[in-house]
């Protein structure tokens, strides 16, 4: 299901149907708006079949970064070896006579060593191939891989639109309501949220947590949050499940700008902006080993 970006979706689907796809494109947009659904959508057109059944198709190629096989962790890169599988890939002859089609996830992760390789095969494109790139920043992909690509943005989707298409859906508008206002303007996220009933409750259980700490003392504040501190069994599971919480954090203090949250009532513009920076500048300690607690104490301090 493509939920918003009919501009890019009518312009895709115009250019496939006159023959006048590009050999690359670059999605960019933030994770979850819909860059992988459009992608998918248009390499399963333009092939000829549907999209759950393109993991199977022989010409097509999904990229993503590996897996790490003593860590079971994804690797840091796309690395030179996936880039070469693409170039080889694409030099092949079409198995069904058509088109052949890579999808790059998480393109900006590819390292120097992979882009340039990856730039050869922009620049020598097979015939009838079709590369599309997916990023949240097309400013942190290589210029002169960007520059051999056309470039589409994908913008977050209204959240009106959003609860729309998942009520046609046959969802419950009830949930579908609070899964809308919680996606942040990313189709992707609001149907994680509505299959995902852990994650929902995460997220109604912040925007309680938020109402109960505001204005009070500083020990009841810190008695609140005590379960962020950290997994003690695991502290790279405690990390991670902090980063998320803290990203839940700065969408609802952006929710104060439209008066979605009750802090609206007490913290001014520029206090909530400050907020906001103390928050993402958590977030980023946070993966330099500070301590949690102190990071979450100097939020705590300003709130």
């Amino acid at each position: 299901m493509i939920i918003g970006h009919q501009k890019n979706l009518q312009f895709l689907t115009c250019a496939l149907e006159n023959e006048k796809l590009a050999h690359a494109y670059c999605f960019s947009g933030p994770d979850q708006v819909g860059k992988r659904t459009v992608a998918k959508y248009i390499a399963a057109k333009a092939l000829n079949t549907e999209s759950e059944k393109l993991g199977v198709h022989a010409d097509y190629l999904y990229i993503e970064r590996a897996v790490e096989e003593k860590t079971g962790k994804l690797k840091k890169d796309i690395i030179v070896s996936q880039a070469k599988i693409i170039g080889n890939f694409l030099q092949n002859r079409s198995w069904l006579g058509g088109k052949k089609i890579v999808i790059i996830d998480e393109a900006e992760k590819i390292n120097i060593e992979a882009a340039n390789a990856l730039l050869k095969t922009l620049e020598e494109s097979a015939e009838n191939s079709l590369i599309i790139l997916l990023t949240e920043n097309d400013r942190n992909l290589p210029a002169t891989v960007l520059s051999r690509c056309q470039q589409l943005n994908f913008s977050l989707v209204p959240e009106a639109e959003i609860a729309e298409a998942l009520i046609q859906s046959g969802n419950v508008p009830e949930t579908v309501k609070l899964a809308a206002e919680a996606s942040w303007g990313r189709p992707g996220r609001a149907v994680e949220l509505l299959n995902d009933k852990e994650k929902m409750s995460e997220y109604v259980s912040e925007i309680d947590r938020l109402e109960k700490i505001i204005g009070r003392p500083f020990f009841e504040k810190i008695s609140a949050t005590e379960d962020l501190f950290g997994d003690k069994e695991d502290a790279v599971r405690g990390r991670d499940k902090l980063k998320n919480i803290l990203d839940l954090w700065t969408m609802l203090w952006r929710g104060v700008f439209s008066g979605n949250t009750v802090a609206g009532k007490y913290f001014s513009p520029g206090q909530t902006l400050k907020i906001i920076d103390e928050i993402k500048n958590a977030r980023e300690l946070l993966t330099r080993n500070i301590h949690p607690r102190l990071l979450i104490e100097r939020i705590l301090l300003i709130i």
